[in-house]
């Protein structure tokens, strides 16, 4: 499976959400300073002579920033209320896809059904998209807020044949989804190049 890879949000700052976590960062790095000081501080005052000089660890800002940075990218963001708050939309998870295919005359193929996984963190994702007769995964990626219409996933993949399907080749592609208001359905085209030449259209409604 490929890499993850990090992918734009239009109109989002992730300088500013940096910003805002270093600045939490700094706090409970603080905090934890004073309470380890006070600790020393009271068991010098008691005269404990069994207690050893150094009896925590130095937290720095930067240890605490990782700590924050990844409990944000991980879990945080998605959290009820966040996403939204921040402008990124959580399109995460698996989606049912039924697809239609077109010549480059627009004349119809086939039709054809797929299941497609969305590994988002904040930073980065992955977007991974499985046939009877391929599969792809998701090269670059940007998201685009589109008003009450919903969140429109921009994103170019690399598809790879599997053995014995004919005259099928492997081939890079683009696709754009709109995603509705609600995040649980979506639709967009497609079109394919490098060693296939086909447009098409998808339907994706999310798995519960």
């Amino acid at each position: 499976m490929a890499a993850e890879h990090e992918y734009a949000v239009i109109g989002h700052s992730r300088s500013r959400i940096g910003f805002i976590l270093a600045l939490i960062a700094g706090s409970i790095a603080g905090l934890a300073a004073e309470i380890a000081r006070r600790v020393l501080v009271s068991l010098a005052t008691a005269g404990d002579a069994s207690t050893p000089q150094l009896i925590l660890w130095p937290v720095t800002g930067a240890a605490v920033f990782g700590v924050v940075f990844l409990l944000f990218d991980r879990i945080a963001w998605r959290v009820y209320g966040v996403a939204p708050l921040i402008g990124v939309p959580n399109i995460g998870g698996e989606w049912s896809v039924q697809g239609k295919s077109f010549d480059t005359a627009g004349q119809p193929k086939s039709d054809w059904q797929a299941c497609m996984i969305i590994t988002q963190h904040y930073e980065k994702i992955h977007i991974h998209l499985k046939t009877t007769q391929s599969a792809s995964q998701s090269i670059t990626a940007a998201i685009i807020p589109e008003g009450n219409a919903g969140y429109r996933l921009i994103y170019s993949y690399r598809n790879d044949v599997k053995p014995g399907e004919g005259d099928m080749q492997s081939h890079i592609g683009h696709c754009s989804l709109l995603f509705c208001k609600n995040l649980d359905e979506a639709s967009g085209d497609y079109f394919t190049s490098g060693g296939r030449q086909s447009i098409g259209t998808m339907e994706l409604k999310k798995d519960s």
